[in-house]
């Protein structure tokens, strides 16, 4: 009886979803030419504007997570949430490190002794490598309306054709 509830549901919802879906196959499922692609070397991520003025100064040398992001992800897109509500900057970073991977060298950033040693309360740690200001910054409107890209309340891989219009040899960079 269990079993049945949970079929009936999971079906329900595998119905609904797909029903959202664009859809030019006789199965459902979305066609790979109605989904736009994406770079799983680029993500967008959100950040409060005191941090995104820290690492601008380089007090700040690395941004700090809850969640491990995949291995091919390269550069951040930083979006300065509000008040600006804008997209400003691209960093490359490296991968995650874990609570003591933070080189010694490193320890003077913002947070990176209390990561180091277990007490920030984020799992991890990306090392702002490089810095890149965008020579036209894009306003939260702007994303939605080129790009469909909307504020991320964790991150989103960016689209290919918002890499194509953003070139990142084209911007000023920073360090």
């Amino acid at each position: 009886m269990k079993q049945e509830t949970e079929t009936k549901t999971r079906k329900r919802v595998t119905s609904a979803s797909q029903s959202k879906l664009p859809s030019n196959s006789r199965n459902g499922r979305p066609s790979k030419s109605s989904s736009a692609s994406t770079s799983r070397a680029d993500i967008l991520i959100s950040i409060k504007p005191v941090f995104m003025d820290r690492i601008v100064k380089r007090t700040k040398n690395h941004e700090f997570r809850k969640y491990l992001l995949s291995d091919t992800v390269r550069r951040m897109w930083l979006y300065v949430s509000s008040p600006d509500q804008t997209l400003r900057y691209i960093a490359t970073i490296s991968h995650g490190k874990q609570p003591g991977e933070i080189q010694p060298a490193l320890l003077d950033g913002m947070g990176n002794a209390d990561f180091n040693v277990g007490q920030k309360g984020e799992g991890y740690a990306y090392e702002i490598e490089e810095l890149y200001e965008l020579k036209d910054p894009l306003s939260l409107k702007a994303m939605q309306e080129r790009y469909g890209a909307t504020f991320p309340q964790r991150f989103t891989y960016v689209l290919d054709h918002m890499i194509q219009d953003i070139v990142l040899k084209d911007q000023i960079r920073l360090f």
